[in-house]
């Protein structure tokens, strides 16, 4: 019984030594995994850190260089105006406005693939015919000045509506009738349409370069551009098509095809849903008529930080018969204010600002002031990557504008937006 108790017992020792070593294993383990998870942890930080960093240096970089931008296309919409009968002079405004629209088109492209990510689609019955004209119209002169021609197939009858996003719909089109254009030399681009049970099919025909089966997998990818080794400026940065992908992923139902030969063109498609319900339909001489009369009288506050930039601005609101104060931050503003006479019909302002407060807080602070007057309309015209969400916590209502739209198209997105707000009379002036 002796021996046996030994025998046993040695067993027992053993195997309470091999869980205890076990155990001092599994912790050294679980140190080491601990050490390592914080380690990585850290790291992960940081990486967040170096891109938070990274996004905030390129919102910065693309506000600030836009600015510059934003002033030439302000200022050669005022030169223009007030040399009309000079030919030379408007020659040479042409080739500055081309380049500064070849640079904000850059622009453009990013911020809409930086946006996309984050758009919720607004479907509604879309006026196919209106669409369009108006991409039609809108490069018309790029492509004569290219020297080739741009037609649009017309019929007896109109293509019927669509179900889809207009602005989406219409960024779409227009890239693909963009890169038609950067990618023909000669002959032209033809815009057409066929009905396919129940979709529309629009086509955008090119005599281009055409596309070789090498590249076909990688022409919708980022930056991705056929025989531009050089980054040709007027080819753009290589994103319009890759944007034409995000927009056919969020619109339900829409889809796009392309056919090509190399050295002999390219036929690119969309496909929508027809829409059983009619769109309303606003003329075009209805549209300009609004933009050139809604700002007639109309109060507007104005604030940018870039001298140049609001002064442009300024004109451009002057130029629509609006009256206008301006200042470069809301130190600029107190005087105004302490005047306490009409209230603004708009606030318009820079979101970033150099001194003092931010856009925000200056719209806020000028609405505290005419609280008297009802809460009233913002419109925010910034040069940075700034998403609609991102101003979620201020008060409607307010639109995002950018400056790297078109001074028209700035006028008129404001013009709209102020006969949304107050159709009807303008003279908000306190009771003495």
């Amino acid at each position: 019984m002796y021996l046996a108790g030994i025998v046993v017992c040695i067993q027992f020792e053993l195997a309470a030594r091999r869980e205890f070593v076990f155990r001092r294993t599994l912790r050294a383990a679980k140190a080491r995994v601990d050490a390592a998870s914080r380690v990585i942890k850290q790291q992960n930080e940081r990486m967040r850190e170096v891109v938070r960093e990274k996004e905030r240096f390129f919102s910065s970089a693309y506000h600030d260089i836009q600015q510059p931008l934003a002033a030439i296309n302000l200022f050669i919409r005022s030169a223009r105006i007030k040399l009309e009968s000079e030919h030379a002079a408007s020659h040479d405004l042409d080739v500055i406005e081309e380049t500064a629209r070849d640079l904000l088109d850059m622009f453009k492209d990013i911020q809409d693939y930086s946006e996309l990510g984050s758009y919720v689609s607004h479907l509604a019955p879309v006026d196919t015919r209106t669409v369009l004209m108006e991409v039609f119209e809108q490069y018309l002169e790029p492509a004569r000045l290219r020297g080739i021609e741009l037609r649009l197939t017309l019929r007896r009858r109109s293509p019927p509506p669509i179900e889809s996003d207009h602005a989406l719909f219409k960024r779409a089109l227009s890239n693909f009738i963009s890169n038609a254009i950067k990618y023909t030399s000669v002959g032209g681009i033809v815009v057409g349409w066929v009905e396919i049970g129940e979709r529309l099919r629009i086509d955008v025909w090119d005599t281009g370069v055409g596309i070789s089966p090498a590249h076909r997998d990688a022409i919708f990818a980022e930056y991705y551009q056929i025989d531009n080794p050089g980054r040709d400026r007027s080819k753009g940065l290589g994103l319009g098509l890759s944007i034409v992908n995000r927009i056919v992923g969020i619109l339900p139902k829409h889809s796009m095809r392309f056919w090509s030969v190399k050295g002999r063109g390219s036929r690119f498609s969309l496909y929508a849903p027809i829409s059983q319900s009619a769109p309303v339909i606003e003329t075009k001489d209805q549209a300009n008529a609004a933009c050139t009369s809604i700002l007639n009288g109309r109060y507007i506050l104005l604030c940018d930080d870039e001298p140049t930039v609001l002064e442009g601005l300024r004109r451009l609101f002057l130029s629509a018969g609006a009256l206008v104060d301006s200042a470069g931050s809301m130190k600029g503003f107190e005087a105004i204010l302490a005047d306490d006479g009409r209230a603004p019909d708009i606030i318009v302002t820079d979101i970033r600002l150099r001194d003092g407060p931010n856009g925000i807080k200056v719209a806020e602070r000028i609405r505290q002031h005419f609280a008297w007057a009802g809460v009233l309309p913002v419109a925010f015209i910034t040069g940075e990557l700034v998403s609609p969400h991102a101003l979620r916590d201020f008060a409607e209502p307010f639109v995002l504008l950018r400056k790297s739209s078109a001074p028209e198209s700035t006028l008129a997105e404001i013009s709209r937006f102020v006969a949304a707000q107050r159709p009807t009379g303008f003279d908000h002036v306190r009771d003495p």
